[in-house]
């Protein structure tokens, strides 16, 4: 059975990776996905002879984007801290992390990670030769895992999280199953992927929460200054917007203009803030709004700041009263912990069920999904109850201070295998 599961699986894939280069042609994502692959070998081998020759221990980490990346980053951070004999290598299966990350100082090679396959899996473990391997959340490569078990290089999974209707749990998952068993230990986000996996009789599984919680609460330790924001928000309550979309938009430009808003100020920061996006959202706000890079020289007559620039929002929460989450009338919400990190309460759409936190968050009520602008406005008004509002950063606060520290946990774990 697991022969016929195996070949399904290879067909499978071939088909995804054809799939991938066939939208190539007319997808600039998928275009990046091949192209930093076209000569991954010969640059991967080249890069790694120096290590042939002068062998150093080598920490794998491969990441599927740029999420699973901030997931993994804390476990790399207090890895090298501790062990600064070790050779760093992060692969990435999907362009947005790679082109985003591939510049990240602590790593001595960032890479794609090859087409996963029999002869790619071993070239790639024979050039490398990792003294251990960590796999964040999703990842499970069937010949990668495999090679690395036939090696007995120490292999880890973190940051996991596992649903119900997963392959792995079902009549025809004996391959997903098999590349469980492929890990030396599973470290997932909450209790109930631990019980799904003991269900199935795999061992050596911990709940470590996710470890993005020890990154946001890091960030939010750091000194950073903002002083033309400090004079746009003046002695004002601060309602900040991160990551939003125009479905997003839409919905805070009419908060903006309601009585209930009066006297707070919005700070909206686009996912995108190429020069055609800000200009669109600056429209949705009827061209009231101010932006961030015009702050220095002008006079604020406006109570929204659009914020045209990127790399500050993990910051900029620092300043506010409440946030709102975009992406949730989309695909889904975007990065809920950085403003929890301050222990703010935080709105979004309702496409928030894939993210642990939130769903636990919505039940405690430090989180408020919301389908339309009368629920926007409804849940705002009731966050100016100062007795609401106080229970929901209560809410919020307790979730972090129970969950940070995932990271050591893990770190504990690896090195045992050392």
């Amino acid at each position: 059975m697991i022969s016929l599961s195996r070949f399904i699986y290879n067909i499978g894939t071939g088909l995804y990776f054809l799939g991938i280069r066939v939208a190539a042609l007319f997808n600039q994502k998928a275009k990046k996905w091949v192209a930093g692959r076209s000569r991954l070998f010969s640059e991967l081998e080249a890069a790694f002879a120096f290590q042939k020759k002068n062998p150093a221990p080598v920490f794998w980490m491969h990441c599927a984007s740029l999420g699973e990346f901030e997931q993994g980053r804390p476990i790399i951070e207090r890895f090298k801290k501790n062990r600064p004999d070790y050779k760093v290598l992060i692969t990435f299966f999907s362009p947005s992390g790679y082109e985003i990350r591939k510049n990240y100082p602590l790593a001595d090679w960032i890479f794609y990670l090859p087409a996963d396959n029999h002869f790619n899996a071993i070239r790639f473990i024979e050039s490398v030769r990792p003294s251990l391997a960590v796999f964040v959340k999703y990842e499970f490569w069937y010949h990668f895992l495999s090679q690395l078990k036939s090696r007995s290089i120490p292999t880890f999974l973190v940051a996991a999280v596992f649903r119900k209707n997963q392959p792995f749990f079902k009549w025809y998952g004996q391959l997903h199953r098999k590349m469980l068993d492929s890990f030396n230990a599973i470290f997932t986000q909450d209790t109930s992927s631990k019980s799904y996996l003991e269900n199935i009789e795999v061992e050596n599984v911990f709940i470590a929460g996710d470890p993005r919680i020890d990154r946001v609460i890091s960030i939010a330790n750091e000194r950073k200054s903002f002083p033309e924001l400090v004079r746009f928000i003046g002695e004002n309550p601060v309602f900040v917007a991160g990551s939003t979309w125009k479905k997003d938009e839409v919905l805070l430009a009419s908060l903006a203009i309601e009585k209930a808003f009066k006297n707070w100020r919005m700070v909206v920061v686009p996912h995108d803030v190429s020069k055609s996006r800000i200009t669109e959202v600056r429209n949705i706000f009827d061209g009231k709004a101010v932006l961030h890079s015009e702050l220095k020289n002008r006079v604020i007559d406006s109570n929204v700041l659009i914020v045209d620039s990127i790399g500050k929002l993990a910051w900029i929460y620092k300043f506010g009263n409440v946030a709102y989450i975009g992406g949730g009338h989309g695909l889904g919400i975007h990065n809920t912990l950085e403003p929890m990190a301050f222990n703010l309460p935080v709105i979004y759409g309702p496409r928030f069920q894939k993210f642990i936190e939130a769903k636990s968050m919505v039940k405690a009520g430090g989180h408020f999904p919301i389908r339309s602008f009368e629920e926007l406005l409804s849940t705002f008004t009731n966050l100016k109850n100062q007795a609401f509002y106080e229970n929901a950063v209560q809410r919020v606060e307790d979730y972090m201070k129970a969950n940070k520290g995932g990271s050591e946990t893990i770190i504990s774990t690896l090195f045992k295998y050392l």
